[in-house]
């Protein structure tokens, strides 16, 4: 009898324990479900959260012109403000004014104001170089606008003109204007790469026309009209003839237009220039000069932009980006 009792308590106890066991798994289990789900709809929301708040995050884009006083950079600018994606986003501007210290000092500052990409136009091709440096050292990627730089390494894409085509176009047609002969003078600008390649597209496509001589060139300190001014004045003292002027842009122009007027020699010149501008239109239209190589302020401007938005948004860019020119003459003014 005892024995039969014992067996029965055994089993009774054994039942038990079972029970007490699978009631412990069962709830072990319950927990580690429960606490899984709640890491994976953590996780979900902070990802959510994460998504929400990068994409709503404000972009901040520097930009340094070297001359905001010249229309061709007034309309880059505009073209930048225009292409802003979000109300939020936000275009930090600075003018250079043709001051190579007071560049890297916008720059720096610009850095310093947390910019996510930073535009510029560099002055001085090669003098540029700290200012880049200083905003690769901060990991702020840079797009080169207008003109190239001596160290392309230093920056993740330029956008430029085609400004050896335009100095040829250039050439073209003043030695149209001048019936293939004739005695030229150049203003140039040859410290930044942009105003060398317009010089050296002129110079080259010249050769082609053995008739016309260019007899003197000179660089002038700044690409305006005040600098270049005072040169042609040297010019046309030096040279009783001038058929011909060629200069890098239309500020440059207006300067010489002023000295040739004031010397009564506009009549018998012909003068060529690059940048298409508003201005640059009227010399023509006005038949002060003979023709302007046209650059797309607008195409650079809104290049510039949708290269910085693909750069913050990991995607791949184009390391140059080359804008077509066109040139302007009085058959096309109007068009």
């Amino acid at each position: 009898m005892k024995k039969v009792i014992g067996i029965v308590l055994s089993a009774m106890m054994a039942i038990s324990l079972t029970a007490c066991s699978s009631t412990a798994d069962n709830t072990a289990q319950t927990q580690s479900e429960a606490q899984t789900t709640a890491a994976v709809t953590s996780q979900a929301k902070g990802t959510e959260t994460k998504g929400t708040e990068e994409k709503q995050k404000p972009v901040k884009i520097g930009v340094s012109a070297p001359d905001l006083t010249n229309v061709f950079f007034i309309q880059i600018k505009e073209a930048m403000q225009k292409s802003l994606q979000n109300p939020e986003d936000e275009l930090i501007i600075q003018d250079a004014g043709g001051d190579q210290n007071k560049q890297m000092n916008d720059v720096m500052d610009m850095i310093n104001q947390g910019c996510d990409v930073i535009c510029i136009s560099a002055i001085n091709s090669e003098g540029v170089r700290a200012t880049l440096e200083a905003c690769k050292e901060a990991g702020i990627p840079v797009i080169a606008f207008n003109t190239a730089v001596k160290n392309p390494e230093l920056v993740q894409c330029t956008v430029v003109s085609d400004n050896l085509e335009a100095g040829k176009l250039c050439a073209q047609a003043l030695a149209k204007a001048l019936d293939g002969k004739g005695k030229v003078v150049e203003i140039t600008y040859s410290t930044t790469e942009v105003c060398y390649n317009r010089q050296l597209g002129f110079e080259q496509e010249m050769k082609n026309y053995p008739g016309i001589e260019i007899i003197q060139t000179k660089d002038v300190e700044k690409p305006k009209s005040d600098y270049s001014q005072p040169i042609m004045v040297d010019f046309i003292n030096a040279n009783p003839v001038i058929d011909g002027v060629f200069t890098i842009n239309d500020p440059t122009a207006r300067g010489a237009i002023a000295a040739l007027k004031e010397a009564g020699r506009l009549d018998k010149t012909k003068v060529v220039s690059v940048d298409g501008s508003d201005e640059g239109k009227g010399f023509i239209r006005s038949g002060e000069m003979v023709a302007s190589a046209a650059q797309d302020p607008a195409g650079i401007g809104a290049t510039c932009m949708e290269s910085a938005y693909r750069l913050l948004s990991g995607k791949t860019i184009e390391e140059k980006v080359v804008v077509p020119m066109s040139i302007i003459t009085e058959e096309n003014v109007g068009k």
